[in-house]
C-alpha cells in the first residue's frame, strides 16, 4: 500500500528532529560548541569546494543546522536553506543569531527538495551535503532535476554523501570472517557501529560513486569531478596490522581500492 504524501510528510519531520539535528547528524558537537562558526572537516570541506563568491546565488538543499548556508552568506553569496524539517530550520536560524549577516543575504525555507519554491535558471550555485542517501531511490531523478532547472547555464552542483555503499555491502561483511587473523574484531555490519541516523529509517539510499554518476548524468549533467576518499575504514579494519601503511599508500593511488575501502563520495557537476 502506498503512503499518502500527508503521511510521508508526517513522518520525515517526526524522524528529521531536534534529538536528531542536535545527537545523530555528523558534527553536531561542535555546533553545539560555537553554533557553527567553526564547522566539521566535513562540512569545511563541502564549503571549499562549492567556493562561494561575493553576490552569486546559491541553493543549499537539506540545508539542516545551516552550517554551509551561513559560511555561504557570510562570503557575500545570497543564500537560501531549503529543508523539510521544522527543527533544522529553527536551530539554522538561532545560529544566524550568532552570525553578523545582512538579512537579505540569507533566508532559511521550509520545502521538499522535490519541488523547490526556486525561480528556474537563478541559481549559480546548488549545494547537497549528505542528503541524496536520506532520498528515496524512485525520488532522485526528481530532485537532481530541480537542481537542474534551478542552476543557470554553468552553474555548478557540489554533492556530499557517505558512506559508500560498496564499502558496506562487499568490503566489510566479506573481511569480517577473517580480520581476526590480523587481530581485529570486524562487525558484518557496519552500520552497527553509526549512531542512529545512519539507519535504515534515514539511509533509504546509500550510493556506490557509480551510481552517483549514472544519476547526475540522467539529469543532464556534466560531471567535472567524481571521486572517493576517506581512510577511516582502513584504520578501523585493519586496526593495528603492520600492513596498514601500505594500504594507505596503495589505497590513494588506487581507483580500485577506493571503490571498495573509501568512506565517501563527493561530486562536482554544471549545468
Amino acid at each position: 500500500m502506498t503512503r499518502s504524501p500527508g503521511i510521508e510528510l508526517k513522518r520525515l519531520r517526526e524522524l528529521y528532529d531536534r534529538r536528531y539535528f542536535l545527537g545523530d547528524c555528523e558534527g553536531h558537537e561542535r555546533f553545539a560548541r560555537n553554533q557553527g562558526q567553526h564547522p566539521s572537516r566535513r562540512l569545511k570541506k563541502c564549503i571549499g569546494l562549492l567556493d562561494p563568491a561575493p553576490g552569486e546565488t546559491i541553493i543549499d538543499v537539506g540545508c539542516g543546522r545551516g552550517e554551509i548556508a551561513l559560511h555561504a552568506a557570510a562570503s557575500g553569496a545570497f543564500v537560501t536553506g531549503l529543508d523539510i524539517s521544522v527543527d533544522a530550520l529553527q536551530l539554522a536560524n538561532q545560529a544566524r543569531l550568532n552570525w553578523v549577516i545582512p538579512p537579505s543575504n540569507l533566508n532559511f525555507v521550509q520545502a521538499r527538495a522535490e519541488s523547490m519554491p526556486i525561480s528556474t535558471s537563478s541559481a549559480d550555485a546548488v549545494m547537497m551535503s549528505d542528503v541524496i542517501e536520506h532520498i528515496r531511490r524512485a525520488d532522485v531523478p526528481t530532485v537532481l532535476q530541480q537542481c537542474h532547472r534551478v542552476l543557470k547555464p554553468g552553474g555548478r552542483l557540489v554533492v556530499h554523501t557517505q558512506p559508500n555503499r560498496r564499502l558496506l555491502n562487499t568490503t566489510v561483511p566479506l573481511l569480517s570472517h577473517c580480520s581476526h587473523l590480523w587481530g581485529v574484531s570486524l562487525p558484518t555490519d557496519f552500520r552497527t557501529e553509526m549512531t542512529r541516523g545512519a539507519g535504515p529509517d534515514y539511509h533509504v539510499n546509500e550510493q556506490t560513486r557509480g551510481q552517483m554518476a549514472s544519476s547526475l548524468r540522467r539529469a543532464g549533467f556534466h560531471i567535472e569531478q567524481l571521486w572517493l576518499e576517506g581512510t577511516y575504514p582502513i584504520h578501523r579494519i585493519f586496526g593495528d596490522s603492520r600492513l596498514k601503511p601500505w594500504l594507505i599508500r596503495r589505497f590513494r593511488r588506487s581507483r580500485l581500492m577506493r571503490e571498495f575501502l573509501a568512506s565517501q563520495i563527493f561530486a562536482v557537476a554544471r549545468r
